[in-house]
């Protein structure tokens, strides 16, 4: 490449001083002066021609030392060795903490590797490698490309660290890290501790969570760690999406962990912060989380039934609901609600939102009822899936219940059986198997959980989680889940072509595959995937034990000093080996030159 440039920069300069600018037409009044003016060329020829000659050289030099500046080349010193260096750095989460000189331990070790990658001679070959994946996977090569790489590399807080693959060959190994996420370094390695003892306290675990007792009640689990050597006391503050929140204070001995439980009844729905302060806190990444809270001030219900005691009963328990019961003669596809309910009726047209039937009769936007079963088993349930959550059904007995049909896959995609994993279908079974699901959920176009039996051929209304059951339906139906936990780094969820946004609104980068989304979440907060009406919330937090420990370095004290030792010793060589600058400095001197000359009439 190098000889290409200069190739080029040769061609260019031959090139524009061959050209000739075309001859002037002047108009003079006599020959006389033609006459002297062409005696005078003809004497000057020879001196014409060396100052034509002279210009092009210092044009040549000049350009020539410019591209070679550009190449940024190296000299070779004899009293340098000839060494083959690879560089492991640690970007895991912890060295994001900042010392006490107010620069981070990332920092610190991206000079150490700066100072490694300058020793040695020109002609080796450098190789920088990192924990957490990011550089590129090759070849050692020049100082100058170890040098780049070296600056697009940055600190990871999620994925989980390791010491990287060493390529074959024979070079030396210099690991530089604070020991406290990875510490396994080879036993031929040279360690270089960027470690020291730095304060902070941070949020390990974060959820907001239904009481398993009470479904429409939720709270929120904040776990915090103090990870300094020294007692703090801490302020813990969460807050929502209306004014207030809640605030506490904490005081934590040295390496104490503390849970608290905080109901979440004076909160509105929407997103939940929990933010923990102390005094010279060192790593701000652990410091807040976020959750969400699926709850609504009021859900308007429609029951259409000939009369169900069990579900009118549970349903006008459940708090911020407005039911409204009618009968199916006076069911009018007109009026609106949030959500809809039929109890052995369905209507002939599908209702304009989600729904949830009990043994609907036959209507064209549900499947066909194949025969009907008498005291069928139930084999198994699938207790993962939202509508299921603190459910158990070991004792459901159901007198009768009818064989629907499965949606075909050319219309309501694939269907996936209990236990089974995979992309997330269109109609799934949460309760029986394909061959006879009992309760049955779709997406497409709205949300659809379709029970396959009435409830007064079961013992299910007298079971302590059908309560429960409406809850978790009436939630998932409008699409009321709490989010998804993730740590920072590479996210996927289970939609296709979705757009996902932040907290604040702006449009987040996607990679859309055949079956999900995926996008890049560095640091912690709240981010919303939609897809058409689907919507699920996706909580980035940190909330790692191991990561808010940042004074847990594995590497011992002989390992720290007799790594410093060497790094300073093999870092006092002599001058620098790059050349770019002499370059360019003589490319300076001699367009001063090559001005000088100009006026002086030496050169053209």
């Amino acid at each position: 490449m190098m000889g290409v440039l200069l190739s080029a920069t040769v061609a260019t300069v031959v090139f524009l001083y061959w050209l000739k600018p075309p001859p002037q037409r002047v108009v003079v009044p006599s020959t006389l002066l033609w006459d002297r003016l062409l005696k005078e060329k003809k004497r000057n020829t020879l001196l014409d021609r060396l100052r034509w000659w002279l210009s092009l050289m210092l044009a040549l030099i000049i350009g020539l030392s410019v591209a070679s500046g550009m190449g940024r080349p190296e000299l070779s010193s004899p009293g340098r060795d000839v060494r083959n260096i690879t560089v492991v750095i640690d970007n895991s989460a912890t060295m994001a903490t900042r010392t006490a000189d107010g620069f981070t331990r990332w920092e610190h070790a991206v000079a150490h590797a700066g100072r490694v990658l300058g020793q040695g001679s020109a002609s080796g070959q450098f190789l920088i490698l990192d924990t957490s994946g990011q550089a590129p996977p090759g070849e050692p090569g020049d100082r100058r490309s170890a040098l780049e790489v070296l600056a697009e590399l940055t600190v990871s807080l999620g994925d989980e660290p390791q010491f990287p693959d060493l390529p074959e060959g024979e070079s030396e190994i210099f690991f530089i890290s604070d020991g406290v996420l990875v510490d396994d370094a080879p036993p031929e390695a040279t360690l270089i501790s960027v470690f020291e003892p730095a304060h902070n306290v941070g949020i390990t675990a974060f959820q907001v969570e239904a009481l398993p007792s009470e479904p429409t009640r939720f709270q929120a689990f904040v776990q915090v760690k103090n990870a300094s050597d020294v007692g703090k006391q801490t302020t813990l503050r969460l807050s929502g999406s209306n004014e207030g929140g809640i605030r506490d204070t904490l005081t934590l001995g040295p390496g104490e962990t503390r849970g608290r439980s905080i109901d979440l009844g004076n909160f509105e729905r929407g997103p939940v912060r929990a933010v923990v302060t102390a005094d010279s806190d060192a790593f701000p990444a652990d410091d807040y989380a976020y959750g969400f809270l699926p709850i609504r001030t009021e859900t308007r219900v429609l029951l259409v039934t000939r009369g169900n005691v069990y579900l009118e009963n549970v349903l006008a328990d459940e708090p911020r609901l407005s039911l409204a019961v009618v009968s199916p003669a006076q069911y009018d596809p007109q009026v609106s609600a949030d959500v809809y309910i039929f109890d052995r009726f369905a209507p002939p047209e599908a209702p304009g939102g989600p729904t949830l039937v009990f043994l609907p009769p036959d209507v064209e936007w549900l499947t066909q009822t194949l025969a009907v079963v008498e005291a069928p088993e139930v084999p198994g349930w699938n207790p993962a899936h939202p509508v299921l959550r603190f459910v158990a059904l070991e004792d459901l007995r159901i007198d009768r219940a009818a064989r629907i049909a499965m949606p075909e896959e050319g219309d309501a995609g694939p269907t996936s059986v209990v236990g089974e994993t995979g992309r997330a279908p269109a109609a799934e079974v949460v309760v029986g198997s394909p061959l006879l699901p009992l309760v049955l959920v779709s997406e497409r176009p709205d949300r659809i959980v379709r029970v396959s039996f009435a409830l007064e051929d079961s013992n299910f209304p007298l079971h302590p989680g059908f309560p429960i059951f409406l809850t978790n339906t009436l939630g998932w139906l409008m699409d009321e889940q709490v989010a998804l936990a993730r740590p920072p780094g590479q996210i996927e969820v289970p939609l296709a072509m979705a757009a996902v946004t932040d907290l604040e609104g702006s449009d987040v980068a996607t990679w859309p595959l055949s079956n999900r989304t995926v996008f890049m979440a560095d640091q912690p907060g709240l981010y919303t995937v939609a897809q058409a009406d689907r919507r699920l919330r996706v909580a980035v937090n940190l909330a790692s034990t191991a990561r808010t420990s940042v004074n847990d370095s594995g590497f011992t004290s002989d390992e720290i000093t007799s790594a410093a030792s060497t790094v300073l010793a093999d870092t006092e060589v002599g001058p620098s080996e790059e050349l770019w600058m002499a370059f360019l400095l003589l490319a300076l001197f001699l367009v001063v030159v090559e001005w000088v000359t100009y006026h002086r009439r030496l050169t053209v």
